[in-house]
């Protein structure tokens, strides 16, 4: 697999410990890290996952996310904010 410089990095302290969670947002980096056994997210996981403990507005740090240079496809964000707004509906 041809990865990055950072990428292979990030991967090779990852297989050293023994709980990690990569963080990780290139497709092919995160493929190779999932081959190799090693858990990881990316930044949506991780933005998701605030949400759902209550500590970001979804909708809010997309926006923000989406005016810099982080290219990510607009249906995708649009599955979050829906499943964010259901999720809000359901708690109340």
């Amino acid at each position: 697999m041809d990865l990055d410089a950072g990428e292979a990095a990030a991967i090779a302290i990852a297989e050293l410990e023994i709980e990690v969670l990569l963080l990780i947002d290139e497709n092919d980096g995160r493929r190779e890290a999932t081959k190799r056994g090693i858990p990881n997210t990316g930044t949506l996981g991780e933005l998701r996952r605030a949400a759902i403990l209550g500590l970001v507005d979804l909708p809010t740090a997309l926006e923000r996310l989406r005016n810099t240079n982080f290219r990510v496809a607009q249906s995708l964000l649009n599955e979050l904010i829906t499943e964010d707004a259901a999720r809000k509906q359901q708690s109340g």
